[in-house]
């Protein structure tokens, strides 16, 4: 029987994240320490209680009012720790109520989404890279001292040299009894807003939250900030060796959860930037909402135009069309040592075509073809003048096709043309003569 823990991967949810799809490097890290199990069956206490560290990786179904009991027993009496991973959206992207769980505690994850405005090693924006948003300060100086990538800058505050990715990914809302232990940093949008939430209990019950699930994804596990901080969750969530005061959570600078007008809507609707909607209801026909008299094309003047013609005693014609006269200037000659040279278009590319070939009669096109392949038994060695039966049909195809006896577009076997031929030769009668 083996000693090592056990951490086991929910799969009743149809979760988007699977150790078996996405999560493959994740498994055969886990693997060294661990003993990885999946659930695919409703959550019962009997069953939490044998996992040390449960994972909820990015429910897409929702859970029920007795699943949610089962959790917060395994919290709160068990002393489980629970890890939640969502991601861009939130519950309304991922159709879950995992938040009716995560808000007893003080987490809540929004439905929106985290991006980065100017390019960095990734090109999408939402392949977010985060720099300065490890605030925890236990957290940050246990991975300062590790062999991670770090920015090479003389920063006011060493935590800022720690980047991680954190890609299609969404912001928290930490309020007590919860911990915020990652934010969004200065850089990224929304700017020091949470990242991930952490809840702990006397019993030794925990619930950590974080809005990506994408952060151990295959494809971003390779970054050794992001393989350390994993290490270190694990190492959180398994055991007792760290714990955290209130010294810890001093320095977070959080910034208000701000709403943002939907210009992409606003833009497809009618008048939305004109005063003079203020206040007034929508007809139901839009067409309404335009002047069409303020641009149009109307006669109605022409009878006093004309009515003005006869004022002024002056003949009505109706206009003509004046050919214009068109002045080109031609510069002033002076000398020069050498004539000016001037560019000219090239000519027209034309297609090469043989005329004789089209417009000579069939019996000159036969002596053509005829004198074509004597001239090329001629040229070949004396030993090989003999046509071969490929040169032979294809002879016989070609005169097929001058004299009409095949169209153009058919391919008939020169055997049929020469059996056409030979019935036409012996159906051949001259005309009586009178």
């Amino acid at each position: 029987m083996s000693n090592k823990p056990i951490i086991c991967f929910d799969t009743s949810k149809n979760e988007r994240f699977q150790i078996s799809d996405n999560y493959k490097m994740l498994h055969r890290k886990l693997k060294a320490n661990w003993n990885v199990e999946q659930s695919d069956a409703e959550l019962q206490k009997g069953h939490l209680s044998r996992a040390k560290v449960f994972v909820l990786a990015g429910p897409q179904d929702r859970f029920t009012e007795d699943e949610f009991e089962v959790l917060k027993h395994y919290v709160e009496v068990d002393g489980g720790s629970l890890l939640v991973l969502l991601g861009e959206g939130g519950e309304q992207e991922f159709n879950t109520n995992v938040n009716f769980f995560l808000e007893q505690y003080g987490i809540y994850i929004n439905g929106d989404n985290v991006v980065r405005p100017h390019y960095y090693k990734n090109f999408h924006p939402k392949e977010c890279i985060v720099g300065g948003g490890v605030v925890c300060e236990s957290m940050w100086r246990h991975l300062i001292k590790l062999d991670i990538e770090k920015v090479d800058y003389d920063f006011s505050d060493e935590k800022y040299k720690i980047h991680f990715q954190y890609p299609y990914g969404a912001t928290l809302n930490v309020s007590e009894p919860a911990n915020v232990l990652l934010t969004t940093g200065p850089v990224v949008y929304p700017f020091n807003r949470p990242l991930a939430g952490y809840y702990t209990n006397g019993k030794g019950g925990k619930i950590l939250a974080i809005g990506s699930g994408y952060i151990w994804h295959d494809k971003y596990l390779q970054d050794k900030t992001n393989d350390a901080m994993l290490e270190y969750i694990l190492k959180l969530l398994g055991g007792d060796g760290i714990s955290y005061t209130h010294l810890d959570f001093n320095d977070v600078e959080l910034s208000d959860n701000k709403h943002f007008t939907d210009l992409a809507f606003l833009a497809d609707m009618p008048k939305a930037c004109l005063i003079d909607s203020i206040g007034t209801e929508m007809p139901t026909d839009f067409k309404q909402m335009f002047d069409m008299e303020m641009c149009a094309l109307s006669n109605r003047l022409l009878k006093d135009v004309i009515d003005t013609y006869e004022q002024l005693h002056v003949k009505y014609e109706p206009l003509r069309i004046i050919k214009p006269q068109f002045e080109i200037p031609l510069p002033n000659l002076q000398l020069a040592t050498f004539p000016p040279i001037f560019s000219e278009p090239p000519a027209p590319p034309l297609e090469l075509y043989d005329l004789d070939e089209t417009f000579s009669g069939a019996r000159s096109q036969l002596a053509h073809m005829t004198g074509q392949c004597l001239q090329a038994l001629q040229s070949k060695e004396p030993a090989r003048r003999s046509l071969n039966q490929r040169e032979l049909e294809n002879y016989v195809k070609e005169c097929a096709r001058i004299t009409a006896i095949v169209e153009e577009q058919q391919d008939m076997p020169a055997r049929e043309i020469l059996n056409i031929v030979a019935r036409q030769i012996v159906s051949y009668r001259p005309y009586a003569e009178d």
